[in-house]
């Protein structure tokens, strides 16, 4: 057994933080860096151990002549180096090289299976793995505390952004996630000139249709393209986070105050306002108001509305910071699949082809189809099966109860389909 095997079986066998911290502290090194290649939220490596181990017959010997250690073959995949099946092939070439053959896939999928966070890890070796913790929405539990001073603002159909802007007045931008965004130097460019310092702004991407709606797909595409700037990005901004306060995950000054800098600052006219937009955020008074909000977003056809309570920001997942939604979302590994015969029109000629029909799904442990949503060539593409493994978001609006009596979707549809893990 391996030194890492062993350090992995040590940490499962506790269920003592303090234990688990002290364990990690005696690690040598190579298992510190292991835990920084892993749970640093800021490497993603584009591909996953299933799709590999899909793909087995692809490998690739040079690993062995052409990396000094796994760690160099990991920042060529984190910085898009290698990609796609030269990626593959290389992971699998790492993994027939050591008798570990798995710690490659591990690291790759983020999860070592030690049954411990970056806390438990920054404890025993200070600042060894980054961490990027931002103010993230609970859903809607039917009620709200009208007591307090809560701000309604429309759900947004892009990508979450953090542009954090140093003392020196250089802004790098993040998924909330904590990958870096380098396709939007026009956003960088435009908060820049704004000459504001040690500051976050909190905001989504949006690409607008010819329509002038907000187009979630187009945006997530233009975010993927390596080499590439998007040509008119639209940051629509709804929090500025002094710096101090965003890095500490906890803040003393209320959302009403940081509201009123975000409007004084963007109404100084020193902003591009094709790029930097404000978004328009509304005092609840009541529940009737709320009601209002509700059939306001109804009649708009909005996706739904977001509530933030009058309070210092918090870097986490909060009851102050509420989603309210006709349809909800969320993500799901795609467990097996169905395809279907369809008729189609091909060189003025009709013709019967195969397709996939409909995905399945696990929701809390029962299983789901979803064959809304794909589009015809999602359909030509995925026929082959290579869909299971993926994680997609399916939207729909309520759970509901199956012929057998089982929890089900109502309305399922696929939105987006993430060809590699989640960065954005």
């Amino acid at each position: 057994m391996t030194k890492l095997n062993q350090f992995i079986e040590d940490m499962r066998a506790t269920s003592s933080s303090t234990q688990k911290v002290q364990i990690i502290k005696d690690a040598d090194p190579f298992i510190h860096k292991v835990l920084e290649y892993t749970y640093n939220p800021f490497k993603q490596y584009y591909v996953t151990s299933k799709t590999c181990k899909k793909n087995s017959n692809l490998i690739n010997e040079r690993f062995s002549n052409g990396y000094k250690d796994i760690f160099h073959l990991l920042d060529d995949l984190t910085n898009r180096v290698v990609t796609g099946h030269d990626a593959i092939a290389l992971v699998n070439g790492c993994a027939n090289k050591f008798k570990d053959n798995e710690l490659i896939y591990k690291i790759i999928d983020k999860n070592l299976d030690i049954r411990a966070g970056d806390k438990v890890i920054n404890k025993a070796v200070p600042n060894l793995v980054p961490t990027f913790s931002v103010a993230l929405a609970q859903e809607y539990k039917g009620k709200c505390d009208w007591d307090d001073r809560w701000y309604a603002s429309r759900k947004l159909d892009g990508v979450r952004c953090l542009a954090v802007v140093d003392e020196n007045r250089v802004c790098t931008l993040y998924s909330r996630m904590g990958k870096e965004l380098t396709t939007l130097n026009r956003v960088k460019e435009a908060i820049e000139n704004t000459g504001i310092i040690n500051h976050v702004f909190d905001g989504e991407i949006c690409l607008l249709d010819e329509n002038g709606n907000e187009d979630f797909q187009g945006v997530m595409k233009e975010l993927r393209r390596k080499d590439h700037q998007i040509e008119n990005p639209i940051f629509m901004i709804f929090d500025m986070i002094y710096k101090p306060e965003f890095d500490n995950q906890k803040g003393t000054e209320i959302l009403s105050e940081r509201l009123a800098k975000l409007r004084a600052w963007q109404g100084g006219r020193r902003t591009d306002a094709k790029i930097l937009r404000y978004t328009d955020q509304f005092v609840i008074t009541d529940g009737k108001h709320f009601d209002k909000w509700g059939q306001i977003a109804a009649d708009n056809g909005w996706e739904g509305f977001m509530l933030r309570n009058d309070v210092g920001y918090e870097g986490k997942r909060s009851k102050n910071l509420v989603k309210v939604k006709k349809f909800h979302d969320a993500e799901y590994e795609v467990i097996d699949y169905d395809t279907d015969t369809a008729e189609v029109v091909r060189n003025g000629r009709s013709e019967t082809i195969e397709m996939l029909s409909q995905v399945w799904i696990e929701h809390k442990g029962h299983k789901v189809k979803v064959g809304s949503g794909w589009t015809h060539e999602q359909r030509l593409q995925y026929m082959d099966g290579s869909i299971v493994g993926k994680i997609i978001t399916v939207q729909y609006f309520e759970e509901t109860k199956n012929d057998k009596g089982g929890i089900s979707l109502r309305f399922p549809t696929v939105k987006h389909i993430y060809e590699a893990q989640r960065e954005y």
